[in-house]
């Protein structure tokens, strides 16, 4: 299964590497959305070949179980079992910066832009 909320090259990659029987999840499409012209998948007959699946995932279709989450995710970190990838920039005129930098998927982990201290 591979979960993509990235589209465009990472999603074809994605694709190139599928197993049989595999799984496409698509959440969304970040790279696509400074784009003039979306990028076109272009090995989409690799799914036929794999007999793989392509499925659109929006996570309000789990609204209901939205507080079990969170109670799952709490537990989690508790234990320890949560490995967070911070990526922090200082200063609110870093903002701008951290945007273009969210956009073109030049950060690791979570974007944080700290105003101050």
């Amino acid at each position: 299964v591979f979960f993509d909320n990235v589209g465009g090259e990472t999603l074809e990659a994605a694709i190139s590497q599928l197993a049989i029987g595999g799984r496409v999840v698509i959440c969304g499409r970040i790279s696509q959305t400074s784009l003039n012209v979306p990028y076109g998948v272009k090995n989409l007959g690799v799914l036929i070949g794999r007999r793989g699946r392509i499925q659109g995932f929006v996570v309000t279709d789990f609204a209901a179980r939205f507080d079990e989450g969170r109670q799952w995710l709490a537990m989690q970190a508790r234990a320890g079992r949560l490995k967070l990838a911070m990526h922090v920039l200082v200063g609110l005129d870093m903002a701008p910066n951290g945007l273009g930098m969210l956009f073109r998927g030049e950060n690791t982990g979570k974007l944080v832009v700290k105003i101050a201290d």
